[in-house]
């Protein structure tokens, strides 16, 4: 089979850009012709280039010019995009139907019914704009990059799609990560109840299996972005209160320099900044526990899924999919969102039930072999492509 990859690359490297290497590499292993054909945000710069790109985004010419020369060239049998915001645009998706090439697109955030994609606002989960066409609210709030100028053209873009049918008509397949987000998707202003939306976690190439309690260090993980979003201020009001466990925090955010000078009295608490992939995936190897005290309702982490390839039990906030993909006492525990007490609770319970220790390690690996491996999703995202076929 010939696969067409169009992903639009974002200014910051992402999960995104993760997915798109791996199912490239996955269906080349597999013995597939895939292309991959990329377009970049990198030189929106500035407010009028802003403006002037923004409006392309409507239907960029120059990036369906370049897609019609690459379907010609290279005549793929199936279309799949990862992102097209905002240099591809939903032009590539037009020139895709005029060819008479199926499209599947991958859906990684809430980008065509929110504004700011996260269905977050002032740090607090927010669905006003889910179920409207035209959703003013994201503009009235400037929801994207702080600006009306922009959230407006967003909200433009993925409104006028709505109406001309874009979505619905030019997308033969979506894909969501997430149950979670299929229920929000199916309920929203974008697809009918009943829409051609797939069900396929990301998945990553297994990292070999960490030790289980027994051969463990005495920390645990928190791996990701410092930001208000993904709860370091949680984890870290908890981790104050217990002296005698300690955490380590891999990343960097907006919210690091400020949260490590506050907590730089205690010992217990260690930023070790960023680190290459190798580095953090042996950390999972070596901790106790990752933790995701997220007060948003993320999509589906990467994080996630590599701790529990390492047989990482993992400690959530419950809410959206993180609810879903950490079963409570199985491979991981819940607390509150927002609930440092909970939180720190549950700590307290992990560390005296030693006899559920072992039991959450291998039920964390037994997750990844069982939903989150690379055959699983290869067989998954093949029936997906054929069934399109079978049908077009």
């Amino acid at each position: 089979m010939r696969v067409l990859f169009i992903h639009n690359k974002y200014q910051q490297e992402g999960g995104e850009d993760v997915a798109l290497d791996l199912e490239v590499r996955l269906l080349r292993e597999k013995g597939h012709e895939v292309n991959t054909l990329l377009f970049d945000n990198n030189d929106i710069q500035g407010l009028a280039t802003k403006v002037k790109k923004g409006m392309q985004t409507l239907y960029n010419v120059r990036s369906a010019r370049i897609l019609d020369n690459t379907l010609l060239e290279f005549r793929p049998d199936v279309v799949h995009v990862h992102n097209l915001f905002f240099s591809a645009s939903p032009s590539v998706l037009w020139v895709a139907a005029r060819h008479d090439v199926p499209v599947v697109y991958t859906l990684h955030n809430y980008r065509l019914i929110c504004a700011n994609a996260l269905l977050l606002r002032d740090n607090q989960v927010c669905q006003l704009c889910v179920k409207k066409t035209f959703p003013l609210e994201g503009i009235r709030y400037k929801c994207y990059r702080g600006s009306a100028v922009e959230s407006g053209l967003v909200t433009l873009t993925t409104g006028l799609h709505k109406v001309l049918g874009t979505w619905r008509k030019k997308v033969a397949a979506y894909i969501v990560l997430t149950e979670f987000a299929r229920s929000v998707i199916h309920s929203s202003s974008l697809l009918p109840p009943d829409g051609p939306l797939h069900l396929l976690p990301n998945f990553v190439f297994d990292p070999g299996q960490g030790k289980g309690c027994g051969g463990r260090q005495d920390f645990y993980l928190f791996a990701g972005r410092i930001s208000r979003e993904k709860g370091v201020h949680v984890l870290l009001e908890a981790f104050a209160r217990l002296p005698d466990s300690r955490v380590l925090i891999i990343g960097d955010g907006p919210d690091k320099n400020q949260l490590e000078a506050a907590y730089q009295s205690f010992k217990n608490i260690i930023f070790a900044g960023r680190k290459e992939k190798s580095q953090v995936l042996q950390a999972m190897k070596e901790c106790r526990a990752l933790m995701l005290p997220s007060i948003w309702y993320e999509g589906l982490p990467y994080t996630i899924i590599e701790a529990f390839a390492t047989g990482t039990p993992v400690f959530a906030s419950k809410i959206g999919s993180m609810e879903e993909l950490i079963r409570d006492g199985y491979n991981g525990y819940h607390f509150a969102a927002g609930d440092a007490e909970g939180l720190l609770s549950t700590i307290v319970h992990f560390e005296g039930h030693p006899e559920e220790q072992e039991q959450l390690y291998e039920n964390a690996r037994k997750t990844y072999t069982g939903k989150y491996h690379p055959e699983i999703h290869y067989t998954s995202l093949l029936s997906i492509y054929e069934n399109l076929l079978n049908v077009h």
